[in-house]
C-alpha cells in the first residue's frame, strides 16, 4: 500500500530544513526551495495547499506578524498544524541578542490574537486552534553551561499546566533569568 505524500512546508528554513518538507528562506541555502522575503505578501503559494507548516526561529524576523500568520493560514489547509518556535518574550539575551528580530513571542500572543475565541481577535483574519503550548528554559539542540538537570526541572514546573505557563510568563521566569524558547503547535481552523 503506497501512503501518500504529505505537503510539509518549512517556513525560514535556512540550512536546517525540516525532513521532507518545502524549504522557504530569504537566503539560497543549500535545502531552500524557494527562495521568498516573508515580508512581500502573497506567499508563491496557492491556498489550501499544506498539511504541516514549520516556523522554527522565524517569525521574530518578520515585520508584520498578523500578515505573517494570516498567509499561513491561507496556504495552509483546514487543520494543518503549525509548529512553532521562537524566543520567549521573557529571556532578554533570545530576544534582542540577535540585531534582526523585532519581537519576542508569548503564550498570550497565539491564544488572544490568533485565534476566534481571543479577546483580540478581530485584528486578524485567521483562525487558529492552540493545541500545544511549552516553554522551554534553554534553546531547543544547545549547548550551555548550565547544568541540563536544572534545565529540566525549570522547564517542567513551568509546564505543569496551562495556569503554571501564565504564572511562569508573567512573573517567575524573571527570578529564573527567563525562559529561552517557546514551542507552539497551532491548527488552522477554516469552515
Amino acid at each position: 500500500m503506497m501512503r501518500k505524500k504529505r505537503n510539509i512546508l518549512d517556513l525560514g528554513c535556512g540550512n536546517k530544513k525540516i525532513k521532507n518538507a518545502i524549504g522557504l528562506d530569504i537566503i539560497p541555502l543549500p535545502g531552500v526551495d524557494i527562495v521568498h522575503n516573508m515580508d512581500r505578501y502573497p506567499y508563491p503559494m496557492k491556498e489550501n495547499t499544506f498539511e504541516e507548516i514549520y516556523c522554527y526561529h522565524v517569525l521574530e524576523h518578520v515585520e508584520d506578524m498578523v500578515k505573517t500568520m494570516e498567509e499561513i493560514f491561507r496556504i495552509g489547509k483546514n487543520r494543518t498544524k503549525v509548529y512553532i518556535r521562537g524566543p520567549h518574550c521573557s529571556c532578554n539575551s533570545t530576544v534582542w541578542i540577535d540585531p534582526t528580530h523585532k519581537r519576542g513571542l508569548s503564550i498570550r500572543m497565539f491564544i488572544d490574537y490568533f485565534s476566534k475565541e481571543g479577546r483580540w481577535s478581530f485584528y486578524s483574519k485567521s483562525n487558529f486552534k492552540v493545541k500545544k503550548i511549552k516553554l522551554n528554559y534553554l534553546l531547543t539542540g544547545t549547548q550551555s553551561r548550565i547544568p541540563e538537570t536544572l534545565n529540566r526541572a525549570l522547564s517542567y514546573m513551568a509546564n505543569l499546566s496551562f495556569t503554571s505557563q501564565l504564572i511562569c510568563e508573567r512573573i517567575w521566569s524573571y527570578w529564573v533569568g527567563g525562559f529561552e524558547e517557546i514551542e507552539v503547535e497551532l491548527e488552522i481552523q477554516k469552515p
